[in-house]
């Protein structure tokens, strides 16, 4: 089990080392089975570190009582958004009245600025979806550049008329063959006592490794006149 003084050791080693050694460390690690042990602690750090910070990642290692590789693994990348990047883990993301008291980020420039900067993958997910030609755009450049896309969303087929207008034709400019669509299949929902079908109606994005949960659809309206509210975390 991973406790604070684990966490706040990792944090001063990782202040010794360059990013890419503690990446390289994170991912040999996480090859690691079983629990952490003095014994074990030389063949997780072989020919990756120097003398001394290998002595101050085996200090921090021995503060993992009863704490596996694997956790260990998982710390440590949670210790590098906390140390190195000054990046908060959990931020959250507004749109709505103007706001002067505290700063806060709108949730259509962090869904522009998350897909700008795509590498591997991005998977949206949403019930509506309309006037977004700006996030197409940047959805563009992220398939030219190899991200792997996957839209999830509501019909207006399968929601037998809860939705007007089909979500996925707010996107008809991008190139289909080199996007995954899904559709939630009617067969699957179940009816309320007027016989209507249940809804797909999450809204989501995940985008390399950073997810945003909230209220909003992939609208012009959410984007820029409702109240809406989200969860970024990373």
């Amino acid at each position: 089990m991973v406790s604070r003084e684990l966490v706040a050791a990792l944090s001063e080693a990782r202040r010794a080392m360059s990013r890419d050694t503690w990446q390289q460390l994170i991912a040999q690690i996480a090859k690691l089975e079983g629990t952490a042990t003095p014994a074990s602690i030389p063949r997780a750090t072989a020919g990756l570190l120097n003398r001394d910070a290998a002595w101050i990642l085996s200090e921090a290692f021995r503060k993992s009582i009863n704490a596996t590789w694997s956790e260990i693994a998982i710390a440590m990348t949670t210790v590098e958004y906390l140390v190195a990047d000054n990046e908060r883990l959990i931020e959250m993301i507004w749109t709505g009245p103007a706001n002067n008291r505290f700063p806060i980020r709108r949730i259509d420039q962090v869904f522009y600025d998350l897909v700008a900067k795509a590498t591997r993958s991005i998977l949206l997910v949403t019930f509506a979806a309309y006037r977004v030609d700006h996030l197409c755009q940047h959805l563009a450049k992220a398939i030219d550049g190899g991200a792997k896309v996957t839209l999830i969303f509501e019909s207006e087929a399968e929601s037998e008329g809860q939705l007007t207008k089909d979500a996925v034709t707010a996107f008809k400019g991008l190139p289909p063959a080199k996007m995954r669509i899904y559709y939630w299949p009617l067969a699957k929902r179940e009816r309320n006592p007027a016989g209507r079908p249940g809804k797909l109606h999450v809204k989501c994005a995940v985008i390399d490794d950073v997810a945003l949960i909230g209220s909003a659809n992939l609208t012009d309206n959410a984007f820029n006149r409702n109240m809406e509210l989200g969860v970024l975390t990373r």
